[in-house]
């Protein structure tokens, strides 16, 4: 085994207001400095160290990630749009996102205005959806490491490892953070176990500092049964879902996990096991007397490690079974076929089918059957970017592309949430230029994230990345 090497700055050589960045690479080597340059294509990074005799120069052939301390800024806006971009070829969720100001929606693009890369002109095509919030869409994705997490019992590194994005259990204490959910999320985490899942997962809980608080959602599994209940400050408790499961989950080590969350009461919430629908559940109002806590709960000392967790917004719509789109594909409208254009979701769950013309500074105009009307940004949650044409055979095809994948690749996370894959060109001067299928050559305010991942297709540093059931 190679030796665990830490090197770091005297920061009186860089001065105070200087931000270091970590170096994390496959072996476990940790430098501590920083980044003047780099070269994509050379695989090479620059970073400034008086312990590595100034400026030197690093091969990141084996580099996993780098840490940034930076601070961004987000400026006040009447709306924000973020938008999901296409899957590469083998890439698993959360997808890449891209938040800023709609300024244009068309045929081929979308345009936004952004506080970390200025306007970016996107393929359409490799966009897969586009919500519209009037609030700055909240995220999480983690865990980058202790910072945050409060633990039932003590300090949350005596019961708890963290490495590698993710977090192992050394006792039955419970961790808990403090997120903010919107209206409409999507919680997403990956799971593994030795011997069998046994855990609780509990969400809008309204105490971090229990493994039993008096409101929340408590998700249970153990072996191949899972239950979902409601609990209320007020006492109350509704049993929500109660289902076997199939047996692989129990004969397997790990599982990716998703809960679909819809607060209002007209909503739709669901529970997903690798991609699976475990069920559904409605008619609760949970805008309310609920609180921002998200628990991961061990039921026993066997140890479980939790990875890719991340909260996203979430546009209200399920994934689609084979049943359902075959009966959405067989609906038609009382009064004729499917007026053409877009669908148009707004904020109160109305929705509009037309064209969109313009965007204008806060208003769009929409082309409809009824006539040209105006919608306020705000006032929008989604727009459909369903991209289906149909053959002479009458086939449906979809037009949707997957942006390329190059060696490259660098996946850079955002400190609001979510991230974008660019293939990395320089770094220079505290900015990052990449680009991408999707907005072609773009320069990115490092401020703008917390961490960048380098050699993200390498599958052969996958163990070292995210670690594996052998490794505790």
């Amino acid at each position: 085994m190679k030796p665990l090497i830490f090197i770091t700055l005297l920061t009186g050589f860089l001065g105070a207001d200087d931000l270091q960045s970590t170096l994390t690479f496959a072996d476990k080597t940790s430098v501590t400095g920083t980044p003047t340059s780099a070269n994509g294509k050379a695989k090479e990074l620059t970073v400034l160290s008086p312990s590595l005799d100034g400026e030197v120069t690093l091969k990141t052939g084996e580099l996993l990630e780098m840490s940034l301390n930076g601070k961004s800024s987000i400026q006040e806006s009447d709306h924000y749009a973020l938008v999901t971009i296409n899957d590469r070829f083998d890439q698993s969720p959360p997808k890449d996102t891209i938040r800023g100001r709609l300024r244009r929606l068309d045929e081929k693009t979308i345009v936004l205005d952004t506080d970390f890369a200025g306007t970016l002109t996107l393929d359409r095509l490799m966009v897969t959806s586009l919500d519209i919030y009037s609030k700055p869409p909240s995220f999480f994705n983690g865990p980058d490491g202790p910072e945050g997490w409060v633990c039932s019992s003590g300090d949350a590194q005596d019961h708890w490892v963290f490495e590698n994005r993710s977090m192992t259990s050394k006792e039955q204490y419970g961790l808990a953070r403090k997120v903010e959910l919107p209206k409409r999320s999507i919680i997403r985490f990956s799971a593994k176990w030795k011997t069998s899942p046994y855990f609780k997962i509990v969400f809008l809980s309204n105490n971090g500092e229990t493994d039993h608080p008096s409101a929340g959602y408590f998700l249970n599994l153990q072996s191949s049964y899972m239950s979902l209940y409601r609990s209320t400050t007020r006492g109350e408790r509704d049993d929500v879902l109660n289902k076997g499961l199939d047996r692989t989950l129990r004969e397997s080590q790990e599982a990716d996990f998703a809960i679909y969350l819809d607060r209002g009461r007209e909503g739709t919430s669901a529970f997903y096991i690798n991609d699976q629908l475990i069920g559904t559940w409605t008619g609760t109002d949970d805008t309310k007397a609920m609180g921002d806590w998200l628990h991961f709960v061990p039921r026993r000392t066997a140890p479980l490690q939790f990875s890719k967790i991340s909260v996203s917004q979430w546009d209200g719509v399920l994934p689609f079974s084979s049943e359902q789109n075959g009966a959405q594909s067989s609906d038609s409208d009382e009064f004729g076929e499917e007026p053409e254009g877009q669908r148009i979701v707004l904020s109160n769950g109305d929705v509009i089918i037309g064209t969109i013309q313009t965007v204008q500074e806060s208003f769009v105009d929409v082309e409809t059957i009824l006539g040209k009307i105006q919608i306020p940004l705000n006032r929008m949650r989604s727009i459909d970017l369903s991209d289906i044409k149909t053959d002479p055979n009458g086939n449906e095809i979809d037009l949707k592309e997957q942006p390329k994948m190059w060696a490259e690749d660098i996946r850079a996370h955002f400190h609001d949430g979510g991230s974008v894959t660019l293939r990395l060109d320089k770094i220079e001067n505290g900015r990052i230029t990449g680009y991408s299928q999707v907005f072609g050559d773009a320069t990115f305010d490092l401020n703008a994230f917390t961490r960048l991942e380098f050699n993200i297709w390498s599958k052969k540093l996958d163990p070292a990345r995210y670690g594996n059931n052998e490794s505790w």
